[in-house]
């Protein structure tokens, strides 16, 4: 199995604290499987659809957001807040089809997008992965 996480360079905190869970998960259940991380903007991010930041898809959009509040929180360790504030941008990536950084792709397949991924699910896809296997 192979998770991709992809994400932004440097990595933002919601980035960051995805591929920690990530890791951790897979500690646990199987440390055979292979995390990779890789940059949003790359020719291999884009090819799993129209692929951007948050900040992109606000611009894609025509959304007005608490740019100052996020870059607070941003400047930072990841927190619930951030994924609060930025969901009217995962909810509208969802509508057009659009892909929000950070990015967990399964086995070639785009498994979550847009939010910190919680420890349960990671858990749930892995194990049903594994157990497929």
């Amino acid at each position: 199995m192979e998770i991709i996480i992809i994400g932004t360079d440097p990595p933002c905190p919601r980035c960051r604290e995805t591929h920690e869970r990530i890791r951790k998960t897979v500690k646990k259940i199987d440390q055979t499987i292979s995390i990779r991380k890789i940059i949003y903007s790359s020719e291999e991010g884009q090819s799993f659809g129209k692929l951007g930041t948050a900040h992109e898809l606000a611009q894609w959009g025509g959304i007005d957001m608490d740019w100052d509040r996020i870059r607070e929180l941003a400047s930072g360790e990841w927190t619930q807040e951030l994924d609060r504030l930025l969901m009217p941008l995962k909810e509208r990536a969802e509508k057009e089809n659009w892909i929000m950084t950070p990015v967990v792709v399964i086995d070639g397949k785009v498994q979550h997008f847009g939010s910190v991924p919680e420890m349960d699910e990671l858990r749930s896809w892995l194990i049903e992965r594994t157990e497929k296997s």
